[in-house]
């Protein structure tokens, strides 16, 4: 068990950023875990979810950007199994090939999935919205030109919206979305923001050897840190809590970070290690975060302190190099993805 004795403040996963509820009382981690049910119809396939986002725990939604077959990148649970949600939807409609990596929302009826186009060999970004009873392609004019795939969504509310994609990133104010270039042959991987300032993280798609720290202010992305796989100062995941600027690597590392937002270069340090890399992060509220990755590897944080949990199974081994990605919980229930096998795990 690992002690960390910090406040946790509004923060997001697949840099999603969620209302926060503030507690002093530890909630669960004694988790019942089991196999949630997925119906896959008459294709075959497995269900690769990256990101999930949803309003409570019978109404998820998840998306599988690498899925090989495009009518595996978009899931729905409804609490009793997962079944495809791509018929219908834009992505199905026979005016390119569509699919999308990342997804949020501020309610039932207001959801936002991200990803990218190819419409006779062009590549464009792609944007669709639910309105709580269908889908449809909402890719503004200035967005569709961009020759960009978005990848990652950090959501604070209905009317605030940032999204990271190769070389650019989208903001949305409740009406429109404006793109920012921030960086040549970059993606945003992952951004984080506090009351005044946003950080975007971004690395090479060709060669991640150097991964790098932009702070966005008065519309301008200005560069404030970076690192290399020699000499690593943070990882793959940034998000901001307090006044530290946390990240996810083998383990957790963070920096102090100013009422302005201003990160301290020169103070970053590791919280705790694992032997393997964290994916993704999930803060329901400040007494429950969950972080997964590679190898089973899931950590919980419940107001105290930093534990590792592990799924078991009556009669049912979990595969010792499942590759978790996706999560999602709400203080009572967690959902976990498989990326590598193609399952969700799901406790109670």
């Amino acid at each position: 068990m690992v002690c960390v004795a910090v406040i946790f403040a509004g923060f997001g996963c697949r840099d999603n950023a969620l209302e926060y509820i503030n507690s002093t009382k530890p909630v669960k981690r004694d988790f019942v875990w089991s196999i949630d049910s997925v119906y896959y119809g008459s294709l075959p396939g497995k269900i690769e979810l990256e990101s999930i986002w949803g309003t409570s725990a019978t109404n998820l939604w998840g998306v599988a950007g690498d899925a090989s077959d495009v009518r595996d990148c978009l899931w729905h649970y409804d609490g009793v199994r997962w079944s495809r949600a791509t018929a219908g939807t834009p992505i199905t409609e026979y005016t390119g090939n569509k699919i999308v990596y990342a997804i949020w929302g501020s309610a039932n009826n207001d959801i936002w999935a991200f990803g990218r186009k190819i419409n006779y060999d062009v590549l464009s970004a792609f944007i669709m919205h639910y309105d709580g009873t269908s889908w449809t392609d909402v890719t503004p004019s200035n967005v569709s030109s961009l020759k960009s795939t978005l990848y990652t969504v950090y959501g604070i509310s209905n009317n605030n919206i940032w999204v990271g994609g190769y070389e650019y990133a989208l903001h949305y104010d409740g009406q429109n979305w404006k793109e920012y270039k921030v960086a040549d042959s970059l993606i945003v991987w992952s951004i984080t923001g506090t009351q005044l300032t946003t950080h975007f993280l971004l690395s090479s798609p060709w060669n991640n050897d150097t991964t790098y720290i932009y702070q966005f202010n008065d519309g301008i992305f200005n560069l404030k840190d970076f690192t290399n796989s020699y000499r690593k100062k943070f990882g793959y995941k940034i998000w901001a809590q307090g006044n530290r600027l946390y990240s996810l690597t083998n383990g957790v590392i963070s920096t102090i970070m100013s009422d302005q937002g201003t990160i301290d270069t020169a103070t970053w340090q590791r919280e705790f290690s694992t032997p393997t890399s964290f994916r993704e992060k999930y803060p329901q509220n400040t007494n429950n975060i969950f972080i997964v990755g590679v190898w089973n590897l899931i950590y919980h944080y419940n107001g105290v302190d930093w534990k590792q949990i592990f799924i078991t199974i009556p009669n049912y081994e979990v595969d010792s190099h499942s590759d978790f990605w996706g999560v999602w919980a709400d203080g009572k229930e967690v959902f976990i993805c498989d990326w590598e096998n193609g399952i969700v795990y799901h406790g109670r």
